[in-house]
């Protein structure tokens, strides 16, 4: 029970992060997409109802492959620095 409880908060931690990162991306001098905006939006609202969802106790079971997946998404927006477009962008 105690390893569903790390893993419980261990995803929220990694949604909240997601949020804050993506929440507080500058684009000084960047142009606007929509596209991108609208994704990082979305990712935002998908993002935080999880976590919050977890922090209420209405969100009571987590995989382990839920977990790894947003742990890639966080660390993929963090390395970004926020950036949507340079996670998704193919050179």
């Amino acid at each position: 029970m105690i390893w569903h409880t790390v893993i419980l908060d261990a995803n929220a931690f990694v949604c909240l992060g997601i949020v804050i990162r993506l929440m507080f991306f500058s684009k000084a001098g960047k142009t606007h997409r929509p596209g991108y905006a609208w994704m990082a939006y979305l990712l935002i609202l998908a993002a935080g109802f999880t976590a919050f969802r977890i922090l209420l106790g209405r969100y009571t079971h987590v995989d382990p492959g839920e977990l790894f997946l947003n742990a890639a998404i966080f660390i993929a927006v963090w390395r970004a620095h926020g950036n949507l477009a340079k996670v998704v962008r193919t050179d």
